[in-house]
């Protein structure tokens, strides 16, 4: 049979009319496409009835009330229009309330003899009535499904046909989900736009507040929304207007500032995100109790009033998802805004003119949101997206340029730059060197405001002069948990004046979508060729292994042992060490909050921070602390934060200074076996954003250990519900102090492994110790006349000193011949020619441990290494001294020899191993 002779799925009847036609086959396809229509709106029954070959309707499918079911699809198949019927709703005079709502859709034409049934959907999941927008989502549906059965025809030899249809059917739910989703922001919009109306016409603060909120509790789909009031002594939010059933008990309960998500948010001034507030301590439960409510999940945001913060607004608890997402904060921010700006216009009533024109300026915001996400839609590459998207900025902020600045992530050492100039943006790329202001606003996160002058323009280098004319305005952008480095710059604003702080929450307003659509576009790139859970896997690793060092601190002062294993792909610890000459070392444990990319950014962030300031001031650990915490606060947007502790130790006086940023206690075990917890006060670092961190200082001694450690060391659990604990943890480690620091590490992992009776790890596993030893140290100095006469009293000067504490074979005998030569070229050489009338030089020893060190210094004149010639063995061997052979010699016997200049005088070291 040839397809242009197959019989249709959609038949005429002999009577008149058309019906569907019947197999097992086809009852699946209805079947498949019934489900779809489901999974669509989270119906929860659904049911098709179609006209069968006697001209009746027949039901497939399953709802729970049949004879209402079928009465309301007969009535749509004899009018033809589709409808939403609501729970309660009656069908029949002589019926009782309907127990479901129903979405019925005609399936056929409007007009002609083309009618072929009626989907029906009954109950939906989570609420209790389908919406208008389920009604237009299911009705787009069914009209795409009767113009798919009418161009598809049935074949039983080309079974392919059903895999055909089904394909089609799957594309149509694909285009019902794009149209819902563009519905869902044309709502969301005319949300906004309702919102701002309302506060425009309305003098009303309370009607408008509660209306603002229910539009909030509408939009995020959540059980309650409120909105908290400051009080005058700012130390309570009141509970000012609140949606959802237990409205009237929220409402007497207050929540003194700085306690509970709202209190947090009114003091840090970020939003938050409390996805399971079952288990987070921060979760204000007084609210629960006085409620008898359950709060699962709670997406809060400050009102902000210029730089005051007035209150907070909440939305609690969502419906049909999980978790709120970090995207539900941009959004949420313009109801907050829409709040603050509500109360400010009822307070600054008598303002009247300047009210109306932030709203007006408001409106304005939301309409260049509109125009950003209709670009943000239509832009399928970066230069489009920028091509729209700045000429927006312009436009909204009334100057002539604008750009984004981006520091490429595969390419360091370049920037890329976006720059909208006379009508026409071009992307372009800059050397790093060739950029110091923007680099310095990313680096710091702060914006800048300022107009261009001659003294300005001194330090501009290539890229800002490309791009800054007359006055500018730049906000560095990083967005929440995303790789995107850059900044976004306005300039030569148009009006009279420069740019303002009303310009500069535009540009915010504006810049996070732009960043979100850019990286979205980035990241599709990148997911063509890898997949996307792979890559941050990969690049966390890659982080974390940058961050760790790369091998043990060796010293003969202490034994270090270290262990760090993650918990899961990768690890939220980290540790490190440092030595500031042969006289003084850091040591530092830490554990980071979260978890995957994000985590590692904000741990490589933090350790950085830790290490340049540890490596660069001489400053204690309290002090360290503090500094360090004032910078980790700064880059801290999303609620993260890094337990710590850190020790200082100093060789000379035996000197340990520690403190601690919310980190748990360590141990010092004492050579006798006594141990003691070091304890310090603070909070975990970018937490708050100052706070004092009070540590301690102890006496070490030779035999004593120090202990560094995570939680995860001592709160693995067995199947009993037993955690290790740490007077286990203490009491493994002293029984096997005697042991080397790595063994000991190990070994307490192993026990910790064979506790647990699991291959899975609680936490993440990190263990330092530091063990003290017994090391043999002195220092002496002496100096001798620079005349030959003198050179056998430096050799017994060594000798006295040294004679029965070098083992090492050859080593005493090296050391007297290398002193030796540099002692005759200072005498001979140094000194020749000079004026000095009582020339000499000074020799110093150093013995830490098996190490020595020894440093000559005269005042010669300035020795060149350059210059000495290279020796010739053989004709030294033959006593032909022709010069360089003691320096080769020295440089031969001692394990390191090095020169120095200090404009005065001539400084050698040597040092040599000598057990």
């Amino acid at each position: 049979m040839k397809p242009s002779s197959l019989p249709p799925i959609i038949r005429k009847h002999n009577e008149g009319g058309f019906y569907l036609s019947s197999s097992s086959e086809l009852d699946d396809l209805y079947h498949f496409i019934l489900g779809q229509a489901k999974r669509l709106v989270s119906a929860k029954s659904a049911a098709f009835y179609f006209r069968n070959e006697r001209g009746n309707l027949s039901r497939l499918g399953t709802v729970g009330d049949k004879s209402s079911a079928s009465a309301i699809a007969k009535h749509v198949f004899k009018t033809r229009k589709s409808i939403l019927i609501k729970k309660g709703s009656h069908i029949k005079d002589s019926a009782g309330p309907i127990t479901e709502s129903y979405i019925a859709c005609y399936v056929g034409d409007e007009i002609g003899d083309l009618a072929l049934g009626v989907l029906v959907l009954e109950g939906i999941k989570h609420f209790q009535n389908f919406s208008e927008q389920d009604l237009d989502l299911i009705n787009y549906f069914s009209a795409n499904l009767n113009a798919l059965f009418k161009d598809t025809v049935l074949s039983e030899s080309e079974p392919q046909f059903f895999n055909s249809l089904t394909t089609s059917i799957l594309l149509l739910i694909d285009n019902a989900n794009i149209h819902n989703n563009n519905n869902r922001l044309q709502y969301f919009l005319e949300e906004i736009i309702r919102v701002a109306v309302l506060i425009n016409t309305s003098v009303e603060l309370e009607h408008v507040l509660v209306m603002v909120m229910e539009s909030a509790k509408s939009v995020f789909r959540t059980e309650a929304s409120s909105l908290l009031l400051l009080d005058e002594k700012k130390e309570f939010l009141n509970f000012h207007t609140v949606t959802g059933e237990k409205r009237e008990e929220v409402a007497k309960i207050k929540v003194p500032v700085g306690q509970g998500i709202a209190g947090t948010v009114a003091v840090t001034k970020q939003p938050m995100i409390i996805n399971d507030a079952q288990n987070d301590s921060r979760v204000f439960r007084d609210v629960d109790k006085a409620s008898n409510f359950t709060t699962r999940n709670i997406l809060a945001s400050p009102l902000i009033v210029g730089d005051e913060v007035i209150g907070v607004i909440e939305a609690i608890n969502t419906i049909d998802r999980n978790n709120f997402s970090q995207d539900d904060i941009d959004t949420f921010l313009s109801f907050s805004s829409a709040c603050a700006v509500a109360i400010q216009k009822t307070r600054l009533l008598e303002n009247l003119n300047e009210t109306n024109l932030e709203l007006k300026q408001k409106l304005s915001t939301l309409e260049s949101i509109f125009d950003l996400g209709q670009a943000v839609l239509e832009s399928h590459d970066e230069l489009g997206l920028m091509s729209k998207t700045l000429s927006i900025l312009t436009k909204e902020l009334s100057c002539e340029d604008a750009g984004m600045v981006i520091i490429e992530e595969k390419n360091k050492n370049r920037i890329q730059v976006y720059a909208r100039q006379l009508g026409i943006v071009r992307e372009s790329f800059f050397p790093m060197q060739e950029s110091r202001l923007f680099l310095s606003l990313m680096e710091s996160g702060h914006p800048r405001m300022a107009v261009v002058t001659s003294q300005l323009e001194e330090s501009f280098l290539e890229l800002e002069f490309y791009t800054l004319k007359k006055n500018f305005l730049i906000l560095p952008i990083s967005p929440r948990g995303g790789n995107l480095r850059a900044a976004l710059y306005v300039s030569g604003k148009q009006k009279a004046h420069s740019f303002n702080e009303t310009d500069l929450r535009m540009l915010k307003t504006l810049s996070s979508p732009l960043a979100k659509a850019y990286e979205n576009l980035r990241l599709n790139q990148e997911i063509i060729t890898k997949k996307s859970i792979e890559k941050e896997i990969e690049i966390t690793r890659k982080i974390q292994n940058n961050i760790l060092p790369n091998s043990l601190l060796q010293s003969p002062l202490f034994d270090l042992g270290v262990m760090s294993v993650a918990a899961k792909e990768v690890s939220g610890d980290f540790y490190d060490f440092h030595s500031f000459g042969e006289d003084q070392f850091s040591f530092l444990v830490a554990d980071v909050s979260g978890k995957s990319l994000p985590a590692a950014i904000f741990m490589a962030m933090s350790s950085s921070i830790i290490r340049t300031l540890s490596r660069t001031t001489d400053i204690s650990p309290s002090e360290l602390l503090f500094r360090a915490n004032q910078l980790i606060y700064e880059d801290s947007q999303s609620g993260m934060f890094v337990t710590l502790f850190l020790v200082n130790y100093q060789r000379r006086t035996r000197t340990l200074k520690f403190a601690s940023a919310g980190h748990n206690d360590q141990i010092w075990i004492r050579s006798d076996g006594s141990f003691e917890l070091l304890k310090g006060k603070g909070a975990p670092l970018g937490v708050v954003p100052q706070t004092n961190y009070q540590g301690g200082e102890i006496q070490i001694e030779p035999g004593d250990i120090l202990v560094f450690y995570t939680d995860g060391a001592i709160e693995e659990k067995n199947p009993d519900e037993e955690e290790y604990g740490l007077d286990r943890f203490i009491d493994f480690i002293i029984e096997r102090r005697s042991e080397s620091s790595q063994k000991i590490v190990e070994a307490v992992y192993d026990d910790i492994r064979k506790f647990s009776r699991s291959e899975d790890q609680y936490d993440d596993f990190t263990v330092m110790i530091l063990k003290f030893a017994e090391v043999t140290s002195f220092e002496i100095s002496k100096v001798f006349s620079a005349h030959p006469d003198e050179i056998p009293h430096l050799r017994d000067f060594i000798s006295e000193h040294l004679e029965g504490k070098i083992t090492k074979p050859f080593a005493f005998d090296d050391i007297l011949i290398s002193l030796d030569e540099a002692a005759t070229n200072i005498v001979m050489h140094s000194y020749k020619d000079t004026e000095l009338s009582h020339p000499s030089f000074e020799c110093r020893l150093e013995l830490i441990g098996d190490n020595l060190k020894v440093v000559l210094i005269d005042e010669g004149k300035p020795f060149d290494r350059k210059k000495v010639p290279k020796p010739s063995v053989e004709a030294n061997l033959k006593g032909e001294r022709k010069g360089g052979f003691g320096v080769y010699l020295m440089e031969t016997l001692m394990d390191k020899v090095s020169y120095d200049f200090n404009g005065k005088q001539n400084i050698t070291y040597l040092e040599k191993t000598i057990v």
